[in-house]
């Protein structure tokens, strides 16, 4: 069994199914996934499958099954695929790429019997595009590589202080002034001084989601709010704070501005509804991410409106009128069929409970912890395990496999899944977001759709080797030789170059 992320049960059979020419049945609500693994025969075995009364591969409808759920037998003279859904078609697909094998000239398929389903329901992969930009067709492909390892939500952070990157209609100066800056910051303080800027445009975004749905990967748009939109607050100044009297620009350094929209201010609330039905325009996501994170109040401490709606709303501070302006989206959102989901910055007593809690923030772990117990649904993204941006050393493949998303919950149900970010503050290339990405993604998938009894590190790194061979055929720079445990003094001499150049372990690759 090469297979990752690990399936709930199999067992290895006699025989194989040797692939020729050969007749192909499949189930109507299947044949989008069919299509796929049409598709994929052709281009990498050359083997054509035809439409037969009694063919020897067959896609069928099981209503017994769950909705990712697949059953895949495999024998000497037939290879049955059955699942509910076209989804878990698709991930049965996803487990077929990875049996295929090749030997004296032909292509085959090892007999073998496999259940399968995820252990959570929500398995997930965030690219920020904002520090560095990245167009349609490089997440489109980003996409296909995330549901190849059994992933469905695919998390795209489109707004922050260096760059807004969706066209917005209603309102053209976020992309006239907001997704451009003057140019980037280095390790060594200065500035590259060369322009940064792009977005995607409303027609880029439906590209995107439709390629999503035919991968069943949904996508989650965020908009961060009400920090990180020195973009916003570049495009549109009349948003910030009274006594601000400065200039903002978009930003060409890294880290948390001061500067954050005003929350006493009814123009920042009117904007930002127009701005996010704009966003409901376009995605169709059960989910929409407004950030929260990172958000210093005190400009609001200083601003007589802030301080104003504090005492109108009867609220006890400024954390609580945070929790105030998040709640207002959150209800304008529901209303339209949206849940909200904010990092974990954003807690407080006075947060909507239907706003759900995505956790990232070293040393809240217990925090975050005692609101899933208490009913809050959280969405574990820790930053010591799952951070992708940040060097093999601090964060090995071993220590990312290692993570355990329920540790101190008594209350399983309310933690929905995983999510590995990648921040790309110092990811500027395609071939870099691979390095950082891959195997680590692997990792993560399988903490997301693998039972925990089942884990075991040693065998998911002899499972490895083929799924780097289906790597390089894919064309992606996978960090290589990351398997073993690095000793902690190697972690840190190792994180330490990194800190003076990000680029130290890349160029070794």
């Amino acid at each position: 069994m090469k297979v990752i992320p690990l399936p709930l049960y199999h067992e290895k059979r006699e025989g194989k199914l040797v692939l020729a020419d050969t007749g192909f049945s499949y189930s109507e609500e299947l044949a989008n996934t069919a299509s796929i693994f049409r598709d994929y025969l052709r281009k990498e075995a050359g083997i054509s499958l035809r439409e037969e009364k009694f063919p020897k591969i067959n896609f069928l409808l099981d209503f017994n099954l769950r909705p990712e759920e697949y059953r895949l037998e495999i024998s000497e003279h037939s290879l049955n695929l059955s699942a509910r859904s076209d989804r878990g078609a698709l991930y049965g697909v996803h487990t077929l790429i990875q049996l295929l094998e090749y030997g004296d000239g032909k292509h085959y398929f090892p007999a073998i019997y496999i259940e399968d389903a995820p252990h959570f329901s929500y398995r997930g992969f965030m690219l920020d595009i904002v520090r560095h930009f990245f167009d349609k067709r490089e997440i489109m492909h980003l996409i296909e590589l995330a549901s190849f390892h059994k992933l469905n939500y695919f998390h795209l952070h489109l707004t922050d202080d260096q760059g807004f990157r969706f066209e917005s209609e209603k309102f053209p100066r976020l992309n006239e002034i907001g997704s451009r800056r003057r140019g980037t910051i280095l390790k060594d303080g200065t500035e590259d001084g060369i322009p940064h800027g792009g977005y995607l445009t409303k027609e880029d975004l439906r590209e995107i989601v439709a390629h999503a749905k035919k991968f069943h990967l949904e996508i989650i748009p965020e908009i961060d709010l009400p920090g990180h939109t020195n973009a916003i607050l570049a495009a549109y100044p009349e948003l910030l704070c009274e006594g601000v009297n400065k200039k903002v620009e978009v930003r060409t350094s890294w880290g948390i501005s001061k500067d954050i929209l005003c929350a006493g201010n009814e123009k920042t609330y009117a904007l930002l509804e127009e701005l996010l039905l704009e966003i409901i325009e376009i995605f169709p996501s059960r989910y929409i991410h407004l950030g929260g994170d990172e958000a210093p109040k005190a400009n609001w401490k200083n601003c007589h409106r802030c301080q104003e709606k504090i005492v109108n709303e009867n609220l006890a501070d400024e954390e609580a009128l945070q929790a105030h302006f998040t709640n207002h989206f959150g209800k304008f959102l529901e209303k339209h069929g949206k849940t909200v989901i904010v990092w974990n910055d954003g807690l407080h007593p006075d947060l909507d409970p239907k706003i759900i809690i995505e956790h990232w923030k070293p040393g809240t772990r217990k925090r975050t912890v005692k609101a899933a117990n208490s009913g809050r649904k959280v969405i574990m993204s820790d930053f010591l395990h799952l951070y992708l941006d940040y060097p093999h050393w601090m964060t090995p493949l071993a220590k990312t496999y290692a993570f355990d998303p329920l540790k101190g919950v008594e209350k399983p149900e309310n933690i929905l899944g995983v999510e590995a970010p990648l921040w790309t503050e110092w990811v500027a290339s395609r071939s870099k977001i691979d390095f950082q990405v891959f195997p680590r993604l692997a990792a993560a998938a399988e903490v997301a759709w693998t039972a925990p009894e089942l884990k075991d590190y040693e065998n998911f790194v002899s499972r490895l080797q083929k799924l780097y061979s289906l790597y390089e055929k894919m064309g992606v720079n996978y960090a290589r030789n990351k398997e073993k445990k690095p000793s902690i003094l190697k972690r840190l001499a190792g994180t330490r170059r990194w800190w003076k150049d990000e680029d130290s372990e890349f160029r070794k690759n």
